[in-house]
């Protein structure tokens, strides 16, 4: 088990060290943004990082973190952690998403991760998501933006169910 946490870890690192080249070019498209008429913008150019809460189920969420390497791809971990002193627990999650409709105030994205629970949480199943999802901009709140997913979760003993999400982040 502690293979497949090494191995996300470099596979987060590897998207950010990847993306970084990325991001200073998305940050220049930012700051011609701001000079844009935010009725005619498109919401979603020029995101980079995104921070917000991100309810998931079956496999939980709560604290999520959204990299833009590219204005087409992005990488997201979720952790939920629950605990008191001395003891915890919880689920992190990985995910790649990958947009595939851009439009002014609202996208439709794919994704696609494994949730691992941490130490005992769920047990010691890992769940992979296959999701569909739909992300709205807010004129009055261009920073702003929420999404809603539907799709499929399959764990490693053999469970298949019904994938939902909901999330709301703020992007710099």
């Amino acid at each position: 088990m502690k293979r497949v946490y090494v191995a996300a870890a470099v596979a987060v690192m590897f998207f950010l060290a990847a993306g970084s080249a990325s991001a200073q070019d998305q940050s220049a498209e930012a700051a011609d943004l701001s000079s844009m008429d935010v009725a005619q913008a498109n919401l979603s150019e020029g995101r980079t990082v995104g921070i917000g809460i991100q309810i998931e189920a079956p496999w939980g969420g709560l604290v999520s973190a959204r990299y833009w390497l590219m204005p087409e791809i992005a990488a997201e971990g979720v952790v939920f952690v629950n605990g008191s002193a001395g003891w915890f627990e919880g689920t992190a999650t990985l995910r790649a998403l990958f947009r595939v409709v851009d439009a002014p105030t609202v996208d439709f994205y794919v994704a696609a991760g494994a949730s691992l629970p941490f130490p005992m949480y769920v047990g010691t199943e890992v769940t992979f998501t296959g999701v569909g999802g739909i992300e709205f901009g807010f004129r009055f709140a261009p920073n702003l933006a929420w999404n809603i997913e539907f799709g499929v979760a399959c764990s490693t003993l053999g469970n298949v169910n019904m994938a939902i999400g909901t999330g709301i982040h703020f992007y710099f």
